[in-house]
């Protein structure tokens, strides 16, 4: 009885085992909505200082969360490198900092915003993306994670997308969550 009650021990802590690996693998990333909120916030409040309009909440684009997964595990799989996917209805910004150590996140939410904002400053065409009139919507997507460009640092990436009123795409008879047609917005 010893023998069958050791034996199925060992079965239920190897499965336990098993179960903590397979959530640790899947808590690899993390899409952070409330940084994602802070960022589109910081992203208004430039605007605004910049004499440019706030934008809108876009709630009904999926491209930015899509397209910040992908480049995530990019990165976890083969340490790929950013690049836009060139699906964006309007303007695409992307911009991916440290945010901690190997261990934690060390950064507050919104000294994370503050940065990824000032990523785009620093960089013209990016700038220009978000000064951009035409533009009156948003969304983006932030994902935290361990990266492996960044030596196993915790890092952030956000992927901001700016659009037009929607019934600008409504003309174009095409839908602004797919590919951008061959002409210039």
């Amino acid at each position: 009885i010893l023998f069958y009650y050791l034996c199925s021990m060992k079965k239920i802590t190897t499965i336990l085992l098993l179960l903590v690996s397979l959530i640790s693998f899947s808590q690899e990333y993390y899409r952070d909505t409330i940084i994602e909120r802070a960022v589109f916030e910081k992203v208004n409040e430039y605007r605004l200082s910049v004499g440019v309009h706030a934008l809108a909440f876009n709630s009904d684009n999926y491209r930015a969360v899509q397209w910040g997964e992908v480049l995530v595990n990019n990165d976890l799989s083969t340490g790929g490198s950013i690049y836009h996917c060139g699906c964006s209805a309007g303007s695409e910004n992307i911009a991916k900092t440290n945010v901690g150590d190997e261990n934690e996140v060390i950064m507050s939410v919104d000294e994370i915003a503050t940065k990824l904002l000032q990523l785009w400053i620093d960089s013209d065409s990016h700038r220009k993306g978000m000064e951009n009139t035409n533009m009156t919507r948003g969304f983006n997507s932030v994902y935290v994670y361990k990266s492996n460009v960044s030596d196993g640092k915790y890092a952030a990436i956000s992927v901001y997308q700016f659009l037009r009123d929607k019934e600008y795409y409504i003309e174009l008879d095409w839908d602004e969550n797919e590919r951008v047609p061959k002409r210039v917005l």
